[in-house]
């Protein structure tokens, strides 16, 4: 019956740590219960025999890591994890047609980063002072690598 009572706790306590390591985040209530778990189950070995208990203690780490192990490799695992992966790149260069004094329109509110046309080429722009409004008129400044610095052109 001993054997059965910690069998047990050491059962619920792997639950536990489970439940914690890979549904809960941080440390909660059933972190801190898997440790009381198998801490009770050291302790009610120990009150049999010191032996008893250093051999649930050993059992305890070996059947921790392994139920963990074995649940990471689980089909329950498969089926909870994320397998998307990102195929998309984002441009890093600006188009050769674009040269500095090109003029151009806002596609949307530079604040102060925001997408520009220029010469029927849609890239990312950056003002160079203010923030500008859509549609509004601009011309390139400078070209970076993956931005064109642009101002505002002023009406007369």
């Amino acid at each position: 019956m001993d054997i059965l009572i910690i069998a047990a706790l050491i059962l619920i306590g792997l639950l536990l740590v489970i439940i914690e390591l890979f549904f809960l985040p941080g440390v909660t209530i059933a972190g801190i219960s898997a440790l009381l778990f198998f801490g009770g189950a050291v302790y009610y070995a120990f009150a049999i025999s010191s032996a008893a208990g250093i051999i649930t203690t050993i059992i305890s780490v070996i059947v921790c890591i392994g139920g963990v192990l074995a649940f990471m490799r689980s089909r329950v695992m498969n089926k909870i994890t994320l397998e998307a992966s990102i195929n998309s790149v984002v441009p890093t260069s600006i188009p050769h047609n674009i040269k500095v004094g090109d003029k151009g329109i806002t596609i949307s509110r530079l604040n102060p980063m925001g997408r520009v046309m220029i010469n029927g080429y849609e890239t990312e722009g950056r003002a160079r002072e203010a923030f500008l409004d859509e549609n509004t008129e601009i011309e390139v400044e400078r070209i970076e690598n993956t931005v064109v610095i642009v101002k505002q052109i002023k009406k007369e």
